[in-house]
């Protein structure tokens, strides 16, 4: 176990609170890791955003060493997620692709275009990914765990947060009728404050949509690099 006298708490920070915060998978995965790499004088946990009854995002500042040197310790810790590129393969047609249009605070955009993500909360990232497809596509469209194939797992941020985000794809036959079913549907979990819209494109158009996050085109060149995928974008 560590030390005791290793982890502090900003006084804000309440005491039924603090146990919850130690006990959070992603504070474990990353405490453990630190005192395993990393000469550890202390942590300061300054803040706790909960989601819903769910320990979220955790501030944390780690007093920390390598090779005896000093390194920037500020970490935001939210664990990780999983997201995954649609290749909806309509016979006679150029392959699409589904995405979300939602409100983004921390970036202050309120229609930001992107792939379909997660966090884990806790589960694994297949049954992740389905959930979170059936909760932001629809439960209509019909993807099994035997659909998704993994391009890779990356960290987004690793200078500020912990999260890693295992990027999938899934080639799926459709009709001309889920196509249009999709495209332009209003989605969320409204428990979550979600309000998602979908937009159904050309694959092959999903570079140039403008500015968008990094697991949205690195899905895509990766996805396009891969010498065994069954349609070509154009």
């Amino acid at each position: 176990m560590p030390d005791p006298d290793l982890i502090h708490f900003c006084p804000a920070i309440p005491v039924e609170l603090q146990g919850r915060v130690l006990s959070a998978p992603h504070f474990v995965r990353w405490r453990d890791g630190l005192l395993a790499r990393f000469d550890v004088r202390r942590i300061d946990v300054r803040d706790v955003v909960m989601f819903g009854t769910r320990v979220g995002f955790i501030l944390a500042v780690a007093d920390a060493y390598s090779d005896g040197r000093p390194v920037p310790g500020a970490a935001m810790l939210r664990g990780d997620s999983v997201s995954i590129l649609l290749v909806l393969q309509c016979p006679g047609e150029a392959p699409r692709t589904v995405l979300t249009r939602e409100a983004r605070i921390p970036i202050a955009r309120p229609d930001l275009l992107a792939l379909p993500a997660g966090m884990l909360d806790g589960g694994e990232f297949v049954s992740t990914a389905l959930r979170e497809l059936s909760e932001e596509v629809g439960a209509d469209l019909k993807v099994r765990q035997a659909d998704l194939v993994l391009l890779d797992t990356v960290w987004l941020s690793p200078g500020g947060t912990d999260e890693a985000i295992a990027l999938y794809y899934a080639e799926i036959p459709v009709s001309p009728e889920v196509l249009h079913a999709l495209d332009g549907r209003h989605t969320g979990l409204s428990s979550e404050h979600e309000n998602i819209h979908l937009h159904v494109l050309p694959l092959a158009d999903l570079p140039a949509i403008g500015r968008t996050d990094a697991k949205t085109l690195l899905s895509y060149h990766l996805y396009m690099a891969r010498g065994d995928r069954k349609d070509k974008a154009v």
